[in-house]
């Protein structure tokens, strides 16, 4: 993982990068995207020890990392458990995304080069298979990947980091709310986004920022959060 990855993913590039504790949390990281640690799930410091022929310590380390991203909050007795993400909660991060990719693009539309145009444009077609096969995983990582190009381009680490803690939690609450990514709607959105950073047309950018942020579907009746009723 290179430090831009790391940037990404809100983590310091020192020695922690270079641990045990960082190898336990890359796993438990891609393991939550993966669905194969699910929200809600316990997580022990003698489970994560064990599982990964590692010291209690490490497997702490690790965890502590999850819980400063907030995909692990603690729960009854010393056992720690992956977040449940409400609606609710994607709606207000949502809502933070946005003004952070606004930012952003202030700061980095006129930074993009062609490597990146390139990159990106792999990043939609990679989307569009995943969707196509219905994996959500897959096309939540191309999405994330697309729009970090733009972020990643920026000189602003609070930016960068803060971008990274809210995806993560919208990245959390939509694996186990599918219905809430309109595929067609996003891809859309990413396309124009590509477009108007090829004619360094920040207003563009925005527009398209804006639609991939309201991608959101309207909640149904049985799914609604209580507290919205």
């Amino acid at each position: 993982m290179d430090k831009r990855q790391r940037a990404l993913l809100a983590l310091p590039s020192g020695a922690f990068a270079n641990s045990s504790a960082f190898q336990v949390f890359e796993d438990m990281l891609a393991s939550i995207y993966d669905g194969e640690i699910a929200p809600g799930d316990p997580v022990s410091e003698n489970d994560i020890a064990k599982k990964y022929g590692v010291s209690r310590t490490p497997a702490r380390e690790a965890i502590q990392r999850l819980r400063e991203l907030g995909l692990v909050e603690a729960s009854a007795g010393r056992t720690s458990r992956v977040v449940l993400v409400s609606e609710q909660t994607i709606r207000h991060a949502l809502v933070v995304w946005e003004a952070l990719m606004m930012a952003a693009a202030d700061e980095t539309v006129a930074l993009i080069d062609a490597a990146d145009l390139e990159l990106m444009q792999a990043n939609i077609e990679d989307f569009r298979e995943a969707a196509r096969r219905g994996d959500a995983g897959s096309a939540a990582q191309a999405n994330y990947n697309l729009f970090a190009v733009l972020v990643t381009k920026s000189t602003n680490p609070l930016l960068v980091k803060s971008v990274a803690l809210t995806v993560h939690m919208i990245r959390l609450g939509g694996l186990s709310m599918p219905r809430w990514v309109d595929t067609n709607l996003l891809g859309a959105a990413q396309v124009a986004l590509v477009a108007a950073l090829r004619a360094r047309d920040v207003g563009a950018a925005k527009v398209a920022i804006q639609t991939a942020a309201n991608f959101r579907l309207a909640p149904d009746q049985d799914h609604a959060d209580p507290a919205e009723q």
